[in-house]
Formats: C-alpha cells, structure tokens, sequence
C-alpha cells in the first residue's frame, strides 16, 4: 500500500490504515473490527437500506451508514456506542415486524451458536427477547416454489435486495425486482410471474447471498446447519471453463454446491455446476459384472479382469473410447495402456472439440467480464460454457462492444452489436449424416472490419470456437498483441486430452473398451463390436448392453488433474470417500497391463499427465 493511498482513521479507539475509496464498514472488516448489516454483501456494491450497520462518526450530524459511507482523512468513529445499540436494534424490530419469521418452521433458524439466519443471529446477538411491534398473524405471505431446485417464502424475507443486485451484477440476468410500495413490497420476478415462468436461469446466485431463510434450496434444507458440515474449495468439471467451487458435505454426503467467490468465476454458477450434480441419478454401480447366459451376473474383480484379459489377448484388435470428464491421469494411463500394452492407436474421446489454444495471450475468466469489446467466433458459451457467456452479458451492460461471428443464431445475438456472418465452406455430400465436420470461413474484408473493431479497444477478449479455417486461424494470430483469447473448448478435459494427443473420432477393434466414468452417454448409441467392456459409475443403456461391465468413481471421489479452458491445470480433490468395492478409474487398466504381462507404473505415468 503505497503512502498516497493510505487513509489513516480511527475505529474504537483503533488507529485503521485504510485504503482510498473503501467504505468504513470495508476498512473496518480489513482490520478485523466487526460492524453488522444485513442489507450489505462483500460482492455486492452497498446499498445502505436496512441501516443495521450504522455507526457514530465524530462531525456527523446523524448515525452514518458504514457501508456506503466512504473514509476519509483523521475519521473518528465508533461502531458500538449506545447510541449505536439503539438504533440497531430499533431496526431488527422494525424489520421483525415486517413479516411473520415464524422462525421454529425455518431451516436456517437454529441457537445463537448455530443459526445460519443473518436476522436470528443479530436479534440473539442485541438481545430482543419479544416484540415490541408485533407481526401482523393475520396476513398470508405467499410462498413460490414454481422453480426446480429452491424455493421462496416471502415471510422470511426482509427486502434487503441483495437477491435482486445478485441478479444483476453477479449474473447479468435481471430477472429479479421490487413491485408495490411500503408494507406491500415484494420481490418479484419479471413483470411479477410465477419465478418457475419468468427469465431466471437457475443459477442460484441469489440462494447464496440471502442472509435469511427466504430462498432455500430443496436437497439440502434441514440437513444441517453451517456448523454441522465440512467446506471444501474444488472444482466443477460440468463444463470446461473449470469454474471454482465451496462443496459443502457432511457424513459422506454432498449436500449442495456454491460458488467460490475468490475465483475466477467470482461466485457465479450455472444451474448445472450448482444443482444439476445434485439430481437423482441412475442406479450406482458398485461391483463388476459379467455376462453370463445372457444376463449380467455380479462378480468380484479379478473374475472380472480375468474375462477381459482373456478376451483382450484373443481379439485381433481393441479400440478404447473415454470420456472427456476424465482427469489428466486417467487419460494418460488410457492411452498409455492401449498404445504400449496392446500396440494399438484405436483410442478417442467420446466428445469434445478443441480449438487451437496458442492463438495469442490468453484470456482468464475475469478477462471477459471486465473487456471492453468482445468478439465471439464460431461458438455459443450461453449453450456449452454458460458461465462464460453470462460473464460475456456483465461486459455488456458494464458498455462492452459485443460482436458475434457465427453461421447460426445463437443466444448472445440479441446482446450483439455486430453480427458477423461465418460462411460454411463443408465439403459438399448427398447426405447431412455423411459431413463428419463443418469447416467455417470469414471472408477477408468481414476480418477487416473485426480487426479494426479490436484495433480501437483497451481490453478486448476473443472468445473463438472450433472448426475454423486454417487461414482464419492464422488471421486471428495476426490481431494486435493486446487482444487475449479464450478457446470455446467443449467438453470439461478436452484440453488435457488434447495434449496427449486424444481426440474425437470413430474408432475401429473387435473389442470396445469405453471409460465412461461418471459421464451419462445421453443421445449417444453405443457402437457394435464383438466384445464390449464399459466401465461406468450409473447404470445406462451402454453398460446393459456391455459384455463387461466395471465399476467407476464420481467426480467428487477422484484425485487428479484437470486443464480448463484457460489453459490452467487445475487439482482435482476427493470431495467423498468412494464405496470400498469402488477403485480408481485408472486402476483396472494398471491391473489388466500386469496380467498380460506388462509392469505399468502409475507414477511415471501420473508424472507424465502432470506435465500435460
């Protein structure tokens, strides 16, 4: 902290070196002096409406708002006077009597140890014990739960609008507002629809920041307060932007998933990376299975190794199929087993596409947020990568210039403030079925107009997708070197599978061995071959039809290694213990490649996949 940008205050007879521009509630909570509010959100710019977090400032005619009230120079303050005390809890009254909080019904009312409600804890905290201006009984507070994963009570709600600037400043979206005026305030959605009907997206943005018991979600209400369970920092593998994570578990169990504010996602999650790995899934698998006389017949795993030995070393060829949702290592001992174990080169990813990934600097996540001018070329993040394209509209409405390239509508169009036109130059064939890959091309007085667009930015971001062409390509390495780049990569470890040489393609073998994992091969057949092993965490149409079938562990139960879509390695750490019978996804081909006789070390491989 430079001397110029030293403001030195006084906080409880405390001498504060603040920063210029904090707010006095900031500076406060820097030096580890607590100043409460309810309204307020680290995240959020402060709003100074439910003045819970008033303090006494020496030359101030009135009690100030901490947290809209910026420092300055030689600032007297005090946080707890009795003057201060009064005014609080003149507030939480006034606020208590707003709705019901009927809070024995609540799941996030609990002791004054243990409650995870904002108010409950300030009114433990002030000592209201009765109400000095009683609730009104007599009135019914709707609640919604129109949405599929949380609901809303609006009789816990206390207008503190921090779910309607989540909406807005976090996720871009606003869906979320005010209607009526007074006592008949309430959060709506939209023009006042049902949420479940309106433009929310689900992200759950606004479930974190509510301080009450107002909007919960529905897997992990009345699981345990904030002091019954374990947080833990991971990494969501829904999509390849590798979005930072707090998994909150307790017993063994994940009980809801929020976003990790210090990252580079900032706390934003898509319905998918929040909710989605909470959905019911199919039956686990949690021993091998065999085929015998037509049905599948539980076995234990060297029965099991044993049947795909042999058939391994009878087959004239093996193919290897495996899912992008893998780690680093994983992908390395998959490969390394197919091409020295069984001397074949058949092994692909199930999906995933990767564009090239040295195009020029390359762009971080909060890169696109704070841009000024972003082009999106050949992709649609709002589908595939959908926190990247929500942070694509905060650029928007901070005044980014947006400009879409692309042969199709896509979701950002109407964010657009040019709209490109990709032409597809495909080799032409009787068939759609028959075109394997779409190649697209930008014509080069189109480049023109979208270089000068770049020329003219401080802080452009190129998001640029994948079957492109290579003069394109070449094009795009042309741009100034001040635009960064973030490849549009699909599928959540296509990036690391890519640098082991791993990608999409058919395949061909009389054996079939796919490592599905905990992926779920929707939409997708299952190709035909002699003999096929499929090692799989759930039940689907592809392990029924297996000849083999091998246990496999979920994403939160693997340690290893990922490569995002920044082109950052990032750890992968068990969230959960995996059931005793379950082992690691790289495990079985470690134990086969020893049977026929080859000594595999899981280190030097796992070595190898770290420099992936």
């Amino acid at each position: 902290m430079s001397e110029s940008a030293v403001v030195n205050i006084t906080i409880n007879g405390q001498a504060v070196a603040a920063r210029a521009g904090q707010t006095v509630m900031q500076a406060a909570a820097a030096a580890g002096i607590d100043i409460p509010g309810l309204c307020n959100h680290p995240h959020l710019k402060p709003e100074g409406s439910c003045r819970i977090c008033v303090v006494e400032i020496e030359r101030q005619r009135g009690l100030q708002p901490a947290c809209t009230f910026p420092v300055s120079e030689g600032l007297v303050i005090q946080t707890e006077t009795q003057r201060v005390v009064e005014a609080r809890k003149f507030a939480l009254h006034m606020i208590f009597s707003e709705r019901s909080h009927y809070c024995m019904f609540c799941p996030a009312s609990g002791s004054a140890q243990s409650s995870d409600c904002e108010l409950q804890r300030l009114g433990y905290r002030y000592g209201l014990d009765c109400w000095t201006y009683a609730p009104n009984y007599q009135k019914s507070w709707p609640m919604d739960a129109t949405r599929k994963w949380f609901v809303m009570d609006h009789s816990r709600c206390i207008l503190c609008r921090r779910c309607v600037r989540a909406c807005a400043q976090i996720a871009a979206n606003f869906t979320l507002g005010v209607h009526q005026r007074g006592a008949r305030t309430m959060i709506c959605a939209d023009d006042d629809v049902p949420f479940g009907s309106s433009s929310c997206i689900e992200c759950g943005t606004c479930l974190q920041v509510c301080p009450t018991g107002a909007l919960t979600d529905r897997f992990s209400s009345y699981c345990g307060h904030e002091s019954d369970v374990t947080r833990t920092a991971a990494v969501c593998v829904g999509c390849s932007a590798g979005c930072g994570i707090e998994a909150v578990t307790r017993d063994n169990q994940l009980l809801r998933v929020e976003g990790d504010w210090n990252a580079g996602n900032e706390g934003l999650l898509c319905s998918v990376g929040r909710f989605g790995v909470l959905e019911p899934k199919p039956p686990r698998i949690l021993n091998p299975q065999v085929r015998q006389d037509w049905r599948l017949v539980e076995v234990d795993w060297d029965r099991a190794l044993a049947v795909i030995a042999e058939k391994v070393q009878q087959a004239g060829s093996v193919a290897g199929l495996i899912s992008p949702r893998s780690t680093n290592e994983t992908l390395a001992s998959f490969a390394w087993f197919f091409q020295e174990v069984l001397k074949s080169n058949e092994v692909a990813l199930l999906y995933g596409e990767v564009p090239p990934m040295l195009l020029g600097r390359t762009a971080a996540l909060r890169d696109v947020a704070s841009a000024d001018c972003v082009v999106v070329i050949g992709g649609d993040p709002m589908h595939h990568q959908r926190v990247l394209g929500q942070l694509v509209k905060r650029a928007y409405y901070a005044g980014a210039r947006i400009i879409i390239v692309n042969d199709a509508a896509t979701e950002l169009d109407k964010y657009a403030h040019v709209r490109m036109d990709l032409e597809d130059i495909s080799q032409r064939v009787a068939s759609p079925f028959e075109r394997l890959r779409r190649t697209y091309h930008l014509r080069a007085g189109v480049f023109t107009q979208l270089r000068n667009s770049l020329q003219t930015a401080s802080r452009p971001v190129v998001l640029c997708g994948s079957g492109l062409t290579t003069t394109l390509y070449t094009a795009l390495r042309s741009l100034p070197q001040h635009v960064k780049f973030l490849p549009l990569v699909r599928g959540t470890n296509t990036a690391g599978a890519a640098r082991l040489g791993l990608s999409t393609r058919s395949v061909q073998g009389e054996v079939l061995y796919v490592l599905l994992g905990d992926d779920m091969p929707d939409g997708m057949n299952l190709p035909e071959r002699r003999f096929t092993i499929v090692q799989a965490a759930y039940r689907s149409a592809w392990t029924d039809a297996a000849d083999v079938v091998l246990p496999a562990q979920l994403w939160s139960e693997r340690k290893g290694h990922i490569r995002n879509i920044e082109d950052r390695a990032i750890a992968v750490m068990p969230l959960l213990t995996p059931p005793r019978s379950v082992r690691t996804d790289w495990d079985p081909l470690l134990q086969l490649a020893m049977r026929m006789g080859y000594g595999l070390s899981f280190e030097e491989i796992a070595a190898i996949a770290n420099a992936v």
